[in-house]
This record gives structure tokens, C-alpha cells and sequence, in this order.
């Protein structure tokens, strides 16, 4: 077995038959304190973001399902549920976790910012965690992109973890995600704002995210990963040529190289000192919309306003666990040119579900087209989760892009970006 076929080996070792595949959901959000200002990251003499994560951890301590928490970058709340089969288990976790937020944030007198992008401050504003894998980052991101400060201390999102029963399915799955990847960035665009002001028709989170580090960000298909034949060890390949960000020494402590993460996986491969830990460190390193760790990884969709964070679960469960709907998704998307690709990804970086995609049609059209066939997918499911979609999309066709509706009622109402952080 060479190096390559190790890393395929991770990313196929949690295979899962079909009736036990489980989702998992992360999903983050930012806090301001009464002032309006940012909660600090670190702890202080006043209530912090590292505060915040102790209690939540805390106040799990006697429960029989637990969840993740973590703290990205810039102090943001991260709420990770554990895999479970159906929707329905993960919002019972999901609710726990969001009254238990309510409680501090009225305790502490906070607000919770539910944007996918920070509306006011610049990343200088806002404190870095006290992390050597986080320091590490924000050196190399300084130089690799010109928003990667943005993407570390300003952002937020919804990621959604799946199980896949076979290589062949991780294949499909995971070129109907980096296909559709640009489309859900328009429909379930929430970043209405940033330095105070509003962003216009600008899809700001997937700016960000796209202009941060060019050879771990992005879409599969950015990355020669053009079809779905061969993803696994395309994909395998690929994160070799990606530089480390950073790895770890004989301690498990952080610490910086300069070198590719396949150069430092090489070197203990040669020595056979190389472990599954020591590939997954790398596989996190990879930032791109759709990744492999051993499940599959969504992160294209910012995080909805309060109240549909489950929706882009929920679109994609639709379309990638019922069996007819991704048969028929992947035949569309199959005839899909990369010249239409490209063309689409540039095009999600406005709001405007005018442009034309692929075949001709508009955004809008093929929105409309997958939502549909996501709907009908959750539905043969017989779980009962369409209604998580069916909520959000009724607003959405009634309102429009979440980022640009929100706009339009701070200008309508004559207010500013604080006064509406004042009373979210």
C-alpha cells in the first residue's frame, strides 16, 4: 500500500450500510455584549467567548447524547451534534443546545448575531484565540489570500457531515456537491453586511472564503477534480501538494513546516510511524467547499437566519440519501460542461438568481429544479424532515435571498446596521 492508497484507506474506514448512514450537523454563530461590541475570545476580566464554551460544555455533563463545542478562530460559538439518523433527533439536540444559549445570553446580557458574516467590526477588532494552530494559520493566511483574516475571525456557517456506504457513493455524492456547491451559496446567502455598512448584491461569505488561500479553498473542480470517476484518490493526491499549515511533533503539540502536508505524511510513512490521526490532521487542513474527512464534509451554505439552520441539512439529505434523487441529480449534472461550472461559480458571486447557469437556464430556474427534486427526495425518505426545507424555502420564495431582503428592510425602515444588531 503507498501513501496514497493509505490516505484513500482513512477516508473510506467509516462505510456504512445504507438504512445506518447518519448526518451530523455544525453550526456557529458570534456574540456581541451590551455595548455592541464583540465578546472577547479569551478569558478576561469580563464574560468571554472561552467562558461561553466551558459553561456550554459544562451544562452537557449529564446528558446521555452529547454534542461538540468548539470556539473558532475569532471566539465564535461552534455546536456540533452528534450523528444521528434523522432530522428530527438532531433539532431535539439542536433545541437543548439553543435554550441553553437563551439562558447565558439573557444572563450575561448579550445578543446573538446570526449573520454568516461579523456586520461591523474588521478582523483587527476582533481577538484571536490564544490557539498555536490558530496563531500558525493567521500567519500563512496573511500571505496566501487577502481575505483569510476575514474567513478565520468574521465568519460563520452551517456544515453538514455524511455517511456514505461505498467508495462509488463518496464519488457521486461529492461531485453533486461541488456541482451545486455555487447554487446553495445563493440560496442560503445570509451576509447582508460588513464594516457597518450594507454589502449590496455582493455573496460576501463565498468572497471570503474563496479569496483566502488558493490551494486548500474553493471548489473541487478549481483543483482539477472534474468528474466523479476516481474523486477518492484524485482527491487523496491532491491534499499532497497542499502546504501544511502546520503539524504536529511527538507530543501531538502544533508546530510549523514548510512544506506540503503530503511531504510530512511521506516522511512518516517512510519511517512507519504513520497513523489515521496523522492523516486526518492533514485532511482538516483542506478548506475546500466539499471535503473529504471520513465522512463527507458540505460547507458551502452560510448560516441561515434563526430558525432554518437545519434547512441546508435538509437539502442536502434530499438529494444525497435518497437513492432516486441522487440518480436523477447526477444525471443532470453529468451533462454539465466544466466551462458551465466555472461560469456558475464566478456567478454566485453576485445575488442574482437572474444569471444564467448551465443549459442555458437561470439561477433561479435550477434552484428551483434541485429544491424540487430535494423535496420529493426527503419525502420517500418517511421521516417527515421535508418540513425543515418546505419552511424555509416558503420564505424564501416569498421574500427572496435572505442577504438582499434584509438590506431592503434596513433601508426601507430608515435604520442602521446597529440598530439592528440592537434588537437581534
Amino acid at each position: 500500500m503507498n501513501l496514497t492508497e493509505r490516505i484513500e484507506a482513512v477516508i473510506l474506514s467509516n462505510l456504512q450500510p445504507s438504512e445506518d448512514r447518519k448526518i451530523g450537523i455544525e453550526c456557529e454563530c458570534f456574540f456581541y455584549n451590551a455595548d455592541q461590541k464583540r465578546i472577547p475570545t479569551n478569558p478576561t476580566n469580563s464574560f468571554s467567548a472561552t467562558d461561553f464554551l466551558n459553561e456550554m460544555k459544562e451544562l452537557q455533563t449529564n446528558d446521555e447524547t452529547k454534542a461538540g463545542y468548539s470556539l473558532e478562530p475569532g471566539g465564535q460559538l461552534e455546536w456540533a451534534s452528534p450523528p444521528l439518523k434523522s432530522l428530527h433527533e438532531i433539532n431535539s439536540n439542536f433545541v437543548k443546545h439553543k435554550n441553553r444559549v437563551a439562558a447565558i445570553v439573557k444572563r450575561e446580557k448579550l445578543k446573538i448575531v446570526n449573520y454568516s458574516l461579523e456586520p461591523i467590526y474588521v478582523p483587527s477588532e476582533i481577538e484571536l484565540i490564544d490557539n498555536e494552530k490558530y496563531r500558525l494559520m493567521n500567519q500563512l493566511f496573511v500571505k496566501t489570500g487577502n481575505l483569510g483574516q476575514w474567513m478565520m475571525r468574521n465568519t460563520s456557517s452551517v456544515q453538514i457531515n455524511i455517511d456514505f456506504s461505498s467508495r462509488e457513493e463518496a464519488e457521486r455524492m461529492a461531485y453533486i456537491a461541488d456541482c451545486l456547491s455555487p447554487l446553495t451559496a445563493i440560496l442560503f446567502a445570509n451576509s447582508p453586511f460588513w464594516k457597518g455598512k450594507s454589502g449590496g448584491n455582493q455573496n460576501l461569505r463565498y468572497r471570503i472564503w474563496n479569496n483566502t488561500d488558493n490551494s486548500r479553498c474553493g471548489d473541487l473542480l478549481d483543483h482539477g477534480i472534474e468528474t466523479s470517476e476516481g474523486i477518492v484518490k484524485k482527491y487523496a493526491k491532491y491534499i499532497q501538494s497542499v502546504p501544511a499549515i502546520f503539524i504536529e511533533d511527538a507530543r501531538g503539540n502544533p508546530i510549523p513546516y514548510k512544506n506540503t502536508l503530503g511531504k510530512w505524511l511521506e516522511e512518516l510513512f517512510d519511517k512507519e510511524q504513520l497513523t489515521d490521526k496523522h492523516i486526518q490532521i492533514a485532511l482538516h487542513q483542506i478548506f475546500t467547499h466539499i471535503r473529504f474527512k471520513n465522512v463527507l464534509e458540505i460547507r458551502g451554505s452560510d448560516r441561515p437566519p434563526s430558525g432554518f439552520e437545519l434547512a441546508p441539512a435538509a437539502f442536502w439529505i434530499g438529494l444525497l440519501l435518497d437513492d432516486k434523487a441522487l440518480e436523477e441529480i447526477f444525471n443532470i449534472l453529468k451533462t454539465w460542461t466544466d466551462e458551465e461550472r466555472y461560469k456558475l461559480n464566478l456567478n454566485a458571486y453576485i445575488l442574482d438568481l437572474n444569471k444564467y447557469g448551465p443549459d442555458n437556464k437561470s439561477i433561479g430556474e435550477w434552484i428551483n429544479t434541485v429544491c424540487n427534486l430535494s423535496l420529493r427526495g426527503l419525502v420517500r425518505r418517511g421521516k417527515n424532515e421535508d418540513i425543515f426545507l418546505r419552511d424555509y424555502l416558503d420564505t424564501f420564495n416569498e421574500k427572496g435571498i435572505f442577504t438582499l431582503y434584509t438590506q431592503k428592510n434596513m433601508q426601507k425602515d430608515n435604520k442602521t446596521v446597529r440598530d439592528l444588531i440592537s434588537v437581534v
